[in-house]
């Protein structure tokens, strides 16, 4: 299997759309309609990055379990915004992404922002948002994003030859 190799998956079978252990759906609305990005889109960077890799997808609603495609109306700000933010250091301690993993797709004349973020290297781990490991690592469980423990955050540290100690005092 070569190292560009990672599942993919049907977005245009709408009935048998759902989230996995490698895949997140975002409605990315915004409070006019025409989209923005959603808070809860970064921790699940991070899951992804600290675990197998996985697809994040804005433009997807989900109401009790089922999913439908609304699109994103003006997609080009929230793609300007994803590459702002992953270049901050104070919002996301490493820009994982090439230019290829962010992409807008069309599915029923609708526009989403598909995201592929590979799984990282235990050399680069934690990835995390913010500025603070401890608080910002996460991990996907299930179709879940969650918060990983200082142990965890700890030891994935420990495998990257990172002494999170020594670097938060250089801050």
């Amino acid at each position: 299997m070569s190292a560009d190799y990672y599942p993919t998956f049907a977005l245009d079978d709408i009935a048998n759309l759902h989230e996995s252990a490698q895949v997140e759906f975002k409605l990315a609305g915004g409070r006019d309609g025409n989209g923005t990005l959603p808070e809860g889109m970064w921790e699940s960077y991070s899951a992804f990055a600290n675990t197998l890799g996985g697809e994040i997808i804005l433009g997807i609603k989900e109401q009790q379990g089922d999913f439908t495609i609304e699109g994103i109306v003006n997609p080009m700000p929230m793609l300007s915004e994803i590459w702002q933010i992953l270049q901050n250091p104070q919002k996301i301690s490493h820009n994982i992404l090439a230019p290829t993993d962010v992409q807008i797709i069309e599915i029923m004349s609708k526009k989403l922002i598909r995201i592929h973020v590979p799984c990282v290297d235990v050399k680069l781990r934690p990835i995390y948002v913010g500025t603070d490991p401890y608080s910002g690592t996460y991990f996907r469980v299930g179709d879940a994003d969650m918060h990983a423990s200082r142990e965890q955050v700890e030891q994935m540290s420990l495998k990257a030859g990172i002494d999170l100690k020594l670097k938060q005092l250089k801050q």
